[in-house]
Formats: C-alpha cells, sequence, structure tokens
C-alpha cells in the first residue's frame, strides 16, 4: 500500500504515465494495482520500476513511515509550548512529500488548525477545523478526539465557554492519551463558575502534567487550582496572595514571563472582588506598563477595563490618562473582533464621562449580561451581576435585587 502510493507520488511528479512507467518492465495494469495497493509484486520489479524513477524506496518508506511518529512530536511541543521545537518540527513536516496524501493527512490539519491557533490565528485555524469536521467519518478514534480537543481550543480563545465544553465533553480517555484536556475543562469550568468542577479537573490535569515533567502547565493548573481555593473567604485571603507571590516567584525564576504576567492578573482580578481597588489599580497598571514590553493583546484588553474600573470606584483619576487607554481599548478591541471588550469599554465611557447612569444599567441589564451568559464567561457575569445587584437596591427595584440574590442562593438550598 505505502510503496504504491510512494511510486504513483514520484511517477506523477515525473509526468509519466502509467503505460510509460510500466514499459519493458511490466503492464499498464499491473502498474495500476501496485499503485493502489491491490497485487503482489516481486522485488524485482520494484527495482526496476525505483530505478527508472531514481528514487531509493527504503528511504522513502522512511520518510512515509516517520510521519505519524513526527506528528505525535509535533503535538507534544505544542502541549509543552516548546515554541522553537513547534516550528522546527512544522518545518520538517512541510517538507515530507508524503504528507498530504498519507492516512495521518488529517492529524496534520488539526495539529495546523491548533498551531494557527496558538498564534492567534482564529479564522485559519477555524478553516482547518472546518475541513476536517467534514471527514468526520474518515478519521480514527484518536483523531476524532483530537478534533474535539482542539474545537475546546478554539471556543476557549473566544471565550465561548459553553461551546468548549460541549466539545470537551465529547472526548473519550481511553481512547485518547493527552489528557491535556482536563486542564482546558478546568478553565472552562472555572469560567463556568463551577468551582468543584474546575477542581476536580484541574487535579487530573496536574497529575498528568507532573507525570510528564511538564513544568509549564503545571504552573498553568496550579494558577487554576489556587483561584479555585479561597475566592470568597476573606479569612484566608492573606493567605492567598501568600501563594499567588510564590507562583510568580517561581515564574520569574524560570523566566516565564508570560505566566508571572498572568498570575499578576488573577491577583488583580482577586483584589477587585473584594474591594481593594487602591491594590487592584496598582496591579493593573504593572501589567500595563508589562504588556509594553512583552505584548499580550487579550491580557492587555483584561487588564485596560481592570484599570479604568478600578480608578473610577477610587475617584481619583486623571481623566484624560483613562479617556487614552479606553481609545487603545477600543481600537484592540476593535483588531480582534472581541465584542466582550467593545461593550466594556462602551460601558466604562459612559461612567468616565459622567453620563446618564441608567444607560449604563440599561445596557449592562439587556445587552451586555445576556451576551456574557450566551458566552458562559462567569468570571465577568458575577462582577457585573454584583454591580447590577447594588443598583437595583439603591434604586428600589426590590423584586429585581432579590431575584439576582436568589441566583446566588439556590445551591445552599436543600
Amino acid at each position: 500500500m505505502k510503496e504504491g502510493l510512494i511510486i504513483k507520488y514520484y511517477r506523477e511528479r515525473a509526468g509519466l504515465t502509467q503505460t510509460q512507467l510500466g514499459e519493458g518492465i511490466c503492464s499498464v495494469t499491473h502498474i495500476s494495482k501496485i499503485e493502489r495497493g491491490h497485487t503482489q509484486y516481486s522485488s524485482e520489479i520494484t527495482n526496476l520500476i525505483c530505478k527508472r524513477l531514481n528514487i531509493d524506496l527504503i528511504k522513502e518508506l522512511q520518510k512515509f513511515n516517520m510521519l505519524e511518529t513526527k506528528l505525535h512530536e509535533w503535538l507534544e511541543a505544542m502541549v509543552k509550548q516548546q515554541k522553537e521545537d513547534i516550528e522546527s518540527i512544522k518545518e520538517e513536516l512541510a517538507q515530507n512529500p508524503y504528507l498530504h496524501f498519507s492516512e495521518t493527512k488529517y492529524f496534520h490539519s488539526i495539529l495546523l488548525a491548533r498551531c494557527h491557533l496558538m498564534q492567534g490565528e482564529h479564522e485559519k485555524g477555524k478553516s482547518l477545523l472546518d475541513s476536517c469536521q467534514k471527514a468526520w467519518g474518515t478519521l480514527d478514534r484518536f483523531e476524532r478526539n483530537l478534533l474535539e480537543h482542539t474545537w475546546s481550543i478554539y471556543f476557549l480563545n473566544l471565550h465561548n465557554c459553553k461551546e468548549a465544553i460541549a466539545h470537551l465533553k465529547n472526548i473519550n480517555p481511553k481512547e485518547y492519551n493527552n489528557h491535556e484536556f482536563y486542564f482546558h475543562l478546568a478553565t472552562s469550568s472555572h469560567l463556568m463558575n463551577d468551582r468543584v468542577k474546575a477542581y476536580h479537573y484541574g487535579t487530573l490535569a496536574l497529575s498528568y502534567f507532573r507525570e510528564t515533567n511538564n513544568f509549564k502547565r503545571i504552573l498553568d493548573t496550579e494558577t487554576v487550582l489556587l483561584i479555585q481555593m479561597g475566592t470568597y473567604d476573606l479569612c484566608q485571603f492573606e493567605e492567598t496572595v501568600k501563594q499567588y507571590h510564590t507562583l510568580i516567584k517561581s515564574c520569574r525564576a524560570h523566566k516565564e514571563e508570560a505566566r508571572e504576567m498572568n498570575l499578576w492578573h488573577n491577583l488583580a482580578v482577586e483584589y477587585f472582588a473584594k474591594g481593594f481597588y487602591s491594590e487592584a489599580s496598582e496591579v493593573y497598571k504593572k501589567l500595563l506598563e508589562q504588556s509594553e514590553v512583552n505584548p499580550n493583546p487579550p491580557l492587555k484588553l483584561s487588564a485596560i477595563r481592570g484599570y479604568v474600573h478600578s480608578c473610577l470606584n477610587l475617584e481619583h483619576y486623571k481623566k484624560q490618562n483613562l479617556k487614552s487607554l479606553l481609545d487603545d481599548g477600543r481600537r484592540l478591541a476593535e483588531e480582534a473582533q472581541n465584542k466582550t471588550y467593545q461593550y466594556v469599554f462602551y460601558m466604562l465611557d459612559i461612567l468616565l464621562e459622567n453620563k446618564d447612569i441608567n444607560d449604563y444599567y440599561l445596557f449592562l441589564e439587556n445587552t451586555f449580561l445576556p451576551h456574557l451568559h450566551e458566552l458562559g464567561n462567569s468570571t465577568l457575569i458575577t462582577l457585573y451581576e454584583k454591580e447590577l445587584f447594588h443598583y437595583y437596591r439603591s434604586s428600589s427595584q426590590h423584586e429585581k435585587a432579590s431575584g439576582l440574590a436568589a441566583k446566588y442562593f439556590e445551591p445552599y438550598v436543600h
């Protein structure tokens, strides 16, 4: 089968017909059967064919057979986020002549889609995933699970947690040995505000990353687990802050700047959620300064939101500075086609410009929160529903305030 594909490839590359290739060696029918893998053939015949095509069949078979091994190496490099290896393997695979017609072509397409997603090229990634989805019936079990996993990464990048979880739930861990997907389940569950599942899946992911000596992802998972512990417990918050600083030191020691920035961001979110706006603004300001040195558009969007919102709560700020930041945020959000942050900066502009506060809360209630619920982004849902609750109370909308409060107490009623 593989020998036939190789012979067909080099015959077509040489511009020969089956008749021309078989002349003086064997019949055109025999050549056709060899290429389709439908017949037994002698080494004497294949040697003559390969001599005419000027190829070494043993070396060509080695190239063909290494594809699957190399693709698994590429996946491992992506899971471990080894950027140099990702690029070098990508280039090596691109030079393999059998990549696009071997049985591994969809395996490669899915991994190439993930590579595009890692580089923020969402449309390129989605296009490849769509083509693989259409070929679902021809994929093997591993490839189907890999496709579901990569779809989840695509939707997580778009902050669409519901769709991400829907794909992750289709994965069978017995058929799919890349248990990195537990980390994405933990992340999605966290964003959906399901702390129990986030901790459960985070523990499974941590075990997998430790088994595979994946230090970078151990840090990522410990960060997710830390967020789940004592998030609403002010008594334990001082200990939580200490744990954040311990992880930040580990990142610094291993020169993991991006992960360090992510930890600072999560700490800022914790400060803001507990009403420590001064501390939150300081950390968000640090993130904004760092984003100038190490560009990270998604983190910068969140840092702009957090810094402006923190300053507005403190009520001592330079309006022009915040206005400039909001303009920068709107530009970034439009470039990324990120509707969530386009809405966020629209609302913050209402607050900054002292426009009718009712416009802010009407937009929050009727447009922004429904949008967040559609995506399943519980981190922002919780933040903004808390704001809406206080507005309902202060404006004597007691029925709405009670309805919103009940949502958070219902899980504890037996």
